[in-house]
């Protein structure tokens, strides 16, 4: 289930020679006990109790215990569909290029490094699934990939439209790309709307209108995985106000209608409050970070 997944803390027990492929988002992961391999494409690197390592989700990484005794690893994942109110749309586009990035697939912390010492004291947390935990757990991911991330204000003055287009973007998020027209787009931009459209998929190769729709689909299956709100509702929370159109994207995106897609996966247990909380710490966490 994609919300059960996503920032929450599991175990994992390897036996002997056994191996383990992550699959979904990013995914960090510490050696709680034991000794292992880390198993990148091309390459090997040992691990050992209290390394951890961080996977993108195009790695193609596995983890392998030792032919002498059980590893237990620590992990979670962060998927970033799942922050789409929290990453702006440069911050998105920077995350899928080093997700493919054979340079960055796979980061290593030995035990004594600060952030691996963070996890191992985020591990020990009696509540390992509350509010604090999870918010933490996202700001050690965070601050992990930072090098992979904007460094923040440029003071570099813009020349010419394609500089102010960079900026501009870098700074919007993506929960608000997604609702703005094109027309009230290009209009805090300056530029004509087909100008806007051909910057956008020149610089994120691909349409705005295909992102927004994507952006929109997949705030629509976090709402149905963590409230019982009616189908039109989510339709319309999501950003659509013809519940067919909305119904015929979802299937041709994801493969099943809405009504299924809730049918297989449930509400994730989690209270609308309770998440607008959480969404709430989280931005203020980023905010913190960069």
């Amino acid at each position: 289930m994609i919300a059960a997944r996503h920032l929450m803390l599991q175990e994992l027990s390897l036996r002997p020679s056994g191996e383990w492929t992550p699959g979904g988002g990013w995914t960090v992961v510490r050696v709680a006990e034991g000794a292992g391999y880390c198993l990148p494409t091309g390459s090997a690197r040992e691990l050992n109790t209290g390394d951890m390592a961080i996977a993108g989700p195009s790695a193609g990484v596995s983890f392998r215990a030792s032919q002498l005794g059980v590893l237990k690893l620590e992990y979670y994942q962060v998927l970033p569909q799942c922050l789409n109110g929290l990453l702006t749309v440069t911050e998105w586009r920077l995350l899928e290029d080093s997700a493919s990035d054979a340079a960055t697939r796979l980061l290593h912390f030995a035990a004594g490094e600060p952030v691996a010492q963070r996890f191992t004291r985020l591990a020990a947390q009696t509540q390992r699934d509350g509010l604090a935990v999870r918010s933490a757990l996202l700001h050690l991911w965070a601050s992990s990939i930072a090098s992979l991330l904007p460094a923040g204000e440029t003071t570099l003055v813009a020349c010419d439209l394609r500089d102010r287009f960079r900026q501009f973007v870098g700074k919007l998020p993506e929960a608000e790309l997604a609702v703005r027209t094109l027309t009230q787009l290009a209009g805090d931009l300056h530029c004509s709307e087909r100008h806007f459209s051909r910057l956008f998929r020149e610089e994120f190769h691909i349409s705005l209108r295909a992102r927004q729709t994507e952006l929109r689909l997949q705030r629509a299956r976090q709402l149905l995985a963590d409230s019982d709100a009616k189908i039109i509702h989510v339709a319309f929370e999501s950003g659509y106000r013809h519940l067919g159109l909305f119904n015929a994207l979802f299937k041709r995106r994801f493969g099943i209608t809405p009504s299924q897609w809730r049918r297989q996966n449930g509400p994730a247990g989690t209270h609308p409050r309770k998440r607008s909380a959480l969404l709430a710490c989280l931005a203020l966490v980023l905010v913190q970070l960069f």
